[in-house]
């Protein structure tokens, strides 16, 4: 019989595979998105797993940005190309909602101090929040998306999003 902690590790080993397999199915700027998903995550990660407040800082300037950006963009682009249709309108709904969530929990963390424990706290919240998001937009959103817009788009949407994630970092300075 498996101990907890080796059925611990199973069960994220697991998920790593299904998260990889779902990502493998997407393609275009689906894929890149879902790349950019696990590097923010990680970026989320290493800030909290510092002690020191200006390290700390630092590395949450650059997760903050990369967040943001990669919203922004993903909004303007890749979601804007599915306004107006209805059997979209749901996604776009629930998306919205967790893009204003997100961008409210990022001004919420930016407000605190880094050098206190509620930043610690807030920052675990945040990186559980992103991490459910990124499990909803790979394994429903991302998928119903691609099959709306079809694998050329997906593919075509790709320079347009990383041109207007550039253009948001920008914004961002």
């Amino acid at each position: 019989m498996p101990s907890p902690a080796s059925s611990n590790v199973i069960g994220i080993h697991t998920m790593q595979r299904a998260s990889s397999a779902t990502a493998r199915a997407l393609t275009g700027v689906f894929e890149m998105l879902a790349d950019q998903h696990r590097q923010a995550l990680e970026l989320l990660r290493r800030a909290g797993s510092v002690n020191n407040p200006a390290k700390r800082r630092q590395h949450w300037v650059e997760a903050r940005r990369s967040l943001i950006s990669h919203e922004r963009a993903e909004e303007q682009v890749v979601y804007a190309m599915l306004e107006g249709r209805r059997d979209a309108q749901s996604l776009l709904e629930q998306h919205g909602e967790q893009a204003v969530e997100l961008e409210l929990t990022i001004a919420d963390l930016e407000a605190t101090d880094t050098d206190s424990d509620e930043w610690v706290w807030r920052l675990r919240d945040l990186t559980a929040m992103v991490a459910e998001h990124v499990r909803e937009e790979e394994s429903d959103f991302f998928p119903r998306a691609q099959r709306f817009l079809g694998e050329n788009l997906a593919r075509e949407l790709e320079d347009p999003y990383v041109k207007a994630q550039r253009e948001a970092l920008e914004a961002l300075a």
